[in-house]
């Protein structure tokens, strides 16, 4: 049984697509017809019904041309092209979405100004996903003199990622903007990457620390939630054990010298450290209750009273 041919006109008519459209698809190559009639006539076969449609519900899901003829050619495949429709198109909703925060945020205010309008326009600017890519590169910066794996670097990026709301609240379009200046910050990038190539020389264990931080801050809190104070006994035994405990994970030794180092790294990072974890629980859309890095203050209140002592 031979398969049977339609004009332009039939395929217009099959398909709902009007015959100056199917002509257009036809001289871009995405739609060429099987045969031609001796009087040069299109002619089309129900396979080419087929492929119209799905040009047709391509075009409508807004994949361009290109993208269609490599489909139809095999040069890529369907689910291929789509995910990457959908992922440009979820990226145009979000930020569509954060459009219209910012302006409804900014209506809010009784009298807003050209100043409001744009420090809250600010965070149009910067998508999740160019925040993601700065952060990497701030990372990457700060890592650049240390001996550090991509693992670790990969979990203090995840540490420190934000994530922006769908719908902000005028603090948190703040926030975010806050966070997206310090790690532009060249001077604070500098500090970063000092600390980092002396903390990460080579001698640190990274794993090491990270255990003794975990146990050593699950007795801080406890001693916390036990209204202990830094300078008590329970405290000045904790802020001994942290000292060995991060001198062995460094490889150095518990000495003065080491004791002044850390209380130094305390007081010259511990206010912005703090200030970065309240942002990001503000966007999280948390009220801090505590204060941001509250054990890290406790333990270092309970070790400075080591300086003092003839055993360091």
């Amino acid at each position: 049984m031979s398969e049977k041919m339609h004009t332009i006109g039939d395929l217009s008519r099959l398909s709902g697509v009007s015959v100056r459209r199917i002509r257009f698809y036809s001289d871009k190559g995405l739609l060429p017809p099987t045969t031609r009639t001796y009087s040069n006539y299109r002619v089309y076969s129900d396979a080419d019904v087929v492929r119209l449609d799905l040009i047709r519900a391509l075009r409508e899901a807004g994949i361009g041309l290109a993208a269609i003829r490599n489909i139809l050619c095999r040069h890529l495949s369907l689910r291929e092209v789509l995910t990457v429709r959908l992922e440009t198109l979820e990226a145009e909703i979000a930020s569509r979405r954060r459009i219209a925060a910012v302006l409804r945020t900014t209506l809010k205010i009784d009298q807003p100004t050209e100043t409001d309008l744009r420090r809250l326009w600010t965070m149009t600017i910067l998508s999740q996903t160019q925040m993601q890519t700065a952060m990497e590169r701030f990372y990457d910066k700060v890592a650049v003199r240390a001996d550090m794996g991509d693992e670790w670097k990969r979990q203090m990026i995840d540490a420190s990622m934000p994530e922006l709301p769908d719908e902000p609240a005028a603090r948190q379009i703040d926030a975010w903007n806050e966070i997206a200046a310090m790690i532009t910050d060249e001077s604070f990038l500098a500090e970063m990457q000092a600390d980092t190539a002396t903390m990460w020389n080579g001698e640190f264990d990274p794993g090491a620390y990270a255990e003794a931080a975990e146990s050593v801050l699950g007795k801080v809190r406890s001693a916390i939630d036990e209204g202990e104070d830094p300078l008590s006994p329970t405290g000045a035994a904790i802020a001994r054990e942290w000292l060995e405990k991060s001198a062995k994970a460094m490889r150095r030794k518990p000495d003065r010298t080491f004791l002044d180092w850390h209380l130094g790294q305390y007081r010259k990072h511990h206010a912005r450290s703090a200030r970065y974890q309240e942002l990001l629980a503000i966007l999280r859309g948390e009220e801090p209750g505590q204060k941001s890095g509250n054990e890290w203050q406790w333990i270092n209140e309970a070790m400075t009273p080591l300086l003092a002592s003839s055993d360091v």
